[in-house]
């Protein structure tokens, strides 16, 4: 009788983990799929706002502060002021870092949004390839999005921009611009 049990239930509840997984999978990839269409939506947008050269969309689409070591050394005058910075403080590195390359929306817009936005960079990250990244640490969800603005050649590895969004209740906001490497 035990036997009879067994061979019974082997079958349908072989069935039901199989019917579990293949739920759980296509759950998962539905998701990522979702997740996919919000960040393409999301930068869509970001670029369209670029591209019309609206500064006020920019400021609510991105936050208070935006990490931006690019912003440091993008005129003559900082390159110099970041070079003296290096030469004659111990502390250059942690200044930068910890305090300077943090620099308020207003400020950015004022300074650095038409240097670093031109039209050439703006069509760069229309036109190529982009990487879309999601990650949630500490309940906070950051999305990157990677665009490849110089293409390898057999001198040099290529290079990328990163923008950073975190998601808040009003929705994504920019909150870094970066290059790697």
């Amino acid at each position: 009788m035990a036997e009879k049990f067994k061979t019974y239930f082997k079958k349908p509840l072989l069935r039901i983990l199989v019917l579990l997984l293949f739920i759980s999978s296509w759950s998962c990839q539905q998701d990522k799929k979702d997740s996919n269409d919000e960040l393409s939506t999301m930068w869509s947008s970001f670029l369209s706002d670029l591209a019309a050269r609206d500064k006020v969309a920019f400021k609510n689409a991105s936050g208070n502060v935006i990490r931006c070591y690019d912003c440091l050394e993008n005129t003559p005058t900082e390159r110099e002021y970041i070079s003296r910075l290096r030469d004659t403080d111990s502390l250059w590195y942690e200044t930068i870092y910890q305090d300077l390359i943090y620099i308020s929306v207003d400020s950015f817009i004022a300074k650095d949004y038409d240097i670093m936005f031109n039209k050439p960079f703006i069509n760069l990250l229309r036109t190529n390839e982009t990487i879309q990244l999601m990650d949630t640490i500490d309940d906070t969800i950051t999305a990157d999005i990677l665009v490849t603005t110089t293409p390898p050649t057999l001198n040099f590895e290529g290079a990328q921009h990163s923008f950073t969004f975190i998601k808040t209740n009003a929705g994504w906001k920019f909150k870094e611009v970066a290059t790697i490497p």
